[in-house]
């Protein structure tokens, strides 16, 4: 999933971008990457604009890099899809029953792997896995004692 925080990433979402006005149809990543650049109206100036999406912006008071964001939504809905690992499905429904919001549940999910992704394998060590399950099952905890 490096390709969704790469300078790479930024034609490959100004791509789905393009292709979202011209209401193509898309699948696959594309599609994941459109679903989340969907969930994030605040971003949409920001697509076109290139290397502006790849720095962090203050948007709504909050300083966000919209790259890494939108790829970390994708990257949890991957997960989700694909139930690898299978805690994280898990956790998102106990957050949704527990009245989280949907994309309120994915930036929590979207927290964790993202510290571990980038304490990690950013700075070339392996995704250490068996810590993420950790965290997604110390936040199952934490849903579960809310």
């Amino acid at each position: 999933m490096d390709y969704l925080f790469s300078k790479q990433a930024l034609s490959i979402y100004f791509n789905v971008w393009e292709r979202m006005k011209r209401e193509e149809d898309l699948s696959g990543d594309s599609e994941l990457i459109a679903d989340a650049m969907r969930a994030h109206p605040e971003f949409d100036s920001l697509w076109p604009q290139g290397e502006a999406a790849f720095h962090p912006q203050e948007i709504d008071g909050y300083v966000v890099n919209p790259l890494i964001h939108t790829g970390l939504h994708v990257a949890v809905e991957k997960q989700l899809f694909q139930q690898d690992p299978e805690e994280v499905e898990v956790v998102f429904k106990a957050l949704l029953e527990k009245g989280v919001p949907r994309h309120e549940a994915i930036h929590r999910i979207a927290g964790l792997w993202g510290n571990l992704y980038f304490l990690s394998v950013r700075r070339g060590g392996p995704l250490e896995e068996t810590v993420y399950i950790e965290e997604l099952k110390l936040l199952m905890e934490q849903t579960e004692n809310s």
